[in-house]
């Protein structure tokens, strides 16, 4: 039995869809005896909404970068919360700096939006409405994963590197395309991979992850077997061990023994 480990946007969704080729490929992967876990910085009700979209065949859910595990059916095999003070410190900055075009707060399922600056375009969320005020999100005591939506890539990186130098010793700031993913201090996707590999009982040498972005890097670094996208910035590419185009092309390397 062997564990794949694939991250969802740029990797498994590229662009605006899943490629029926890579489905495919995961099914017969799935066929053969092997696990399938989706490693993703989304909610889960985020990546749930895509994959009854595409009919994504996952055994295991990584989400919030790490914070949160589920199995095939829903069930919650690992949890973690931010601490209140900081998560409601991370909202109220989130209004001062002019970048930020609006916040999510991830309660470990679900998923509350805040927006901070009406006149800029929101890239990440353009479709999701606020659902909750800002005070009963504060109220809810909830805070699994706070992600900022940023007016550019640029601005996500220079915000992340800025969370991590004031807030570095309570959390850790990833940034990913438009946003900037803030998770508990010592969460990453590979934490989270690693409670799967274990609770399968996977050796190292059958597990294989896939990525393309910054939140990617632990689960690379710390994987022996590693691809990360060929349209992957040089920083992640050059953390992993091999490249490729697609998730189709990785599984059959896999399967067929050239990798």
């Amino acid at each position: 039995m062997k564990l794949l480990a694939s991250d969802y946007d740029g990797t498994l969704q590229f662009g605006d869809s899943v490629m029926e080729s890579d489905l495919e490929a995961l099914r017969k992967w799935k066929e053969e005896g092997n696990l399938f876990a989706l490693v993703t910085g989304r909610s889960k009700q985020s990546i749930c909404q895509m994959m009854e979209k595409y009919g994504i065949p996952a055994d295991y859910l990584v989400t919030n970068n790490g914070g949160m595990v589920f199995d095939a059916e829903g069930n919650a095999l690992l949890s973690s919360q931010l601490d209140t003070t900081t998560a409601i410190d991370l909202m109220f900055i989130a209004h001062e700096l002019g970048d930020v075009v609006s916040y999510m707060v991830n309660d470990g399922v679900n998923r509350h939006k805040v927006v901070c600056n009406p006149g800029m375009e929101d890239h990440r969320y353009p479709h999701v409405q606020p659902d909750w005020s800002e005070e009963q999100i504060m109220d809810s005591g909830q805070f699994s994963q706070i992600v900022y939506s940023m007016n550019d890539p640029k601005a996500a990186v220079d915000t992340a590197d800025h969370i991590n130098h004031y807030f570095g010793s309570v959390v850790t700031a990833y940034p990913n395309g438009f946003v900037v993913d803030i998770v508990p201090n010592g969460i990453s996707k590979a934490t989270g991979l690693q409670f799967v590999q274990e609770y399968c009982n996977a050796d190292d040498d059958d597990l294989f992850v896939i990525g393309d972005s910054y939140n990617d890097i632990p689960m690379l670094e710390g994987a022996v077997n590693s691809a990360a996208m060929i349209m992957a910035p040089e920083e992640v590419k050059g953390n992993a061990r091999w490249e490729y185009m697609s998730i189709e092309d990785y599984v059959k390397d896999i399967t067929e023994g050239k990798i």
